[in-house]
């Protein structure tokens, strides 16, 4: 199996710089760029199933790469974004100052918080493991996964063998394209944070 793993397109949230997780914005008019962008890239990939995380944001821009290739995106909860509790909807000035040991932890040792209110990482990368193991049991050929950004980095933690504290040296766009080939040695990273089909429509990117 091939998994092609996409980040969302941009919404407003994005440009707010806010935590996200549950919260369900649409793709804003650049998200919406992004997506078509990301859809040419990948029309030539023969791809054989689509999933997304079930938040509109990930389901919009999933269901316009799918379009081309006559695939029905299938909600995948175990993929949904972070539950952030207490700092959904909130920018980072006000969870320094509202939560300023537990944002501490959030830079230096993501793996030890739990977020107020919220999941903590050691839970998603357990669930994630979950799904991907779920996809390549269900599937041979190439994979559409559309998630979220810290969801896509302990992803990719997963799949290079990284501890969770990776997700601070993986980078991941919004409309941002990985290839990872699940082999009999294990994944194998093939692209990622592609996001040289994006020309003239990327946002800036977000630290959260």
């Amino acid at each position: 199996m091939e998994l092609v793993l996409v980040r969302h397109g941009e919404t407003e949230f994005n440009r707010a710089d806010v935590f996200r997780g549950r919260a369900d914005p649409p793709l804003n008019e650049r998200g919406l760029q992004q997506a078509r962008a990301a859809a040419r890239s990948l029309a030539t990939v023969e791809l054989e199933a689509a999933y997304a995380s079930p938040l509109q944001r990930a389901l919009q821009t999933a269901g316009i790469i799918a379009g081309p290739h006559g695939l029905k995106v299938q909600a995948e909860p175990l993929f949904i974004d972070v539950d952030y509790g207490e700092w959904s909807g909130k920018n980072i000035d006000e969870v320094k100052r509202g939560w300023p040991q537990q944002f501490d932890l959030w830079r230096k040792d993501p793996e030890s918080l739990r977020f107020p209110g919220g999941e903590s990482l050691v839970e998603v990368g357990e669930r994630l493991s979950r799904g991907l193991e779920s996809l390549r049991e269900r599937h041979q050929g190439p994979v559409l996964l559309v998630g979220h950004k810290v969801v896509n980095r302990i992803i990719l933690c997963i799949c290079l063998g990284l501890g969770l504290e990776g997700i601070w040296r993986l980078d991941q766009s919004n409309g941002a394209v990985n290839i990872i080939a699940a082999t009999e040695g294990g994944w194998m990273l093939r692209r990622m944070n592609d996001v040289s089909h994006l020309e003239g429509c990327t946002s800036p990117d977000q630290s959260t």
